[in-house]
C-alpha cells in the first residue's frame, strides 16, 4: 500500500471538473480530464445521500463533523483508494488544502468533488505503486 506521503504529494492537486455551473473549490489549473470520474451522476447522488444520512446528527445541530471521518466516508467505495480515519487525518494534516475542500463540500452537501480528486483514483495508484514502489 502506498504511503500517505506518496498519495498526498503526488496526486493531491489532481481533480476533475463536474461540468456544472457551480464554481469548484479546486482551481482549474489543478484539474484533469473528467474521464477520470468513475461514477455516474446518479451514483454520486446515491453516495451523497448515504453520507448525509450517516452525518445527519451533525446537520441537525449545525455542527461540523470530524473531517477525517468525513473524508474516509466520502471515499469509501471499491472504485476508489480508501483511507482509514487515521490515514485520512494524516493526509489532512500534511495537506491543509484537503481541510478547505472538505469544509466546502460539507456546507454544500455535495461530495462529488472529493471523489473526483486524482489522489483517490485506483487505476492511478495501481500504476504508481508498480512503477515507483
Amino acid at each position: 500500500m502506498a504511503s500517505i506521503d506518496v498519495i498526498s504529494n503526488d496526486f493531491l492537486l489532481l481533480s476533475v471538473g463536474d461540468g456544472s455551473s457551480k464554481p469548484s473549490t479546486i482551481p482549474a489549473s489543478r484539474r484533469v480530464s473528467p474521464v477520470r470520474d468513475v461514477f455516474t451522476d446518479d451514483e454520486h447522488r446515491l453516495l451523497n445521500a448515504k453520507i448525509k444520512k450517516c452525518f445527519s446528527a451533525f446537520r441537525k445541530w449545525n455542527e461540523e463533523p470530524d473531517l477525517s471521518s468525513l473524508l474516509s466516508q466520502i471515499i469509501m467505495d471499491k472504485r476508489l483508494t480508501t483511507l482509514t480515519t487515521d490515514e485520512a487525518e494524516e493526509m489532512i494534516n500534511q495537506q491543509p488544502f484537503f481541510e478547505v475542500i472538505l469544509r466546502s463540500v460539507w456546507h454544500a452537501r455535495l461530495f462529488k468533488e472529493v471523489r473526483q480528486l486524482g489522489a483517490f483514483a485506483v487505476e492511478n495508484m495501481h500504476y504508481y505503486q508498480i512503477n515507483v514502489a
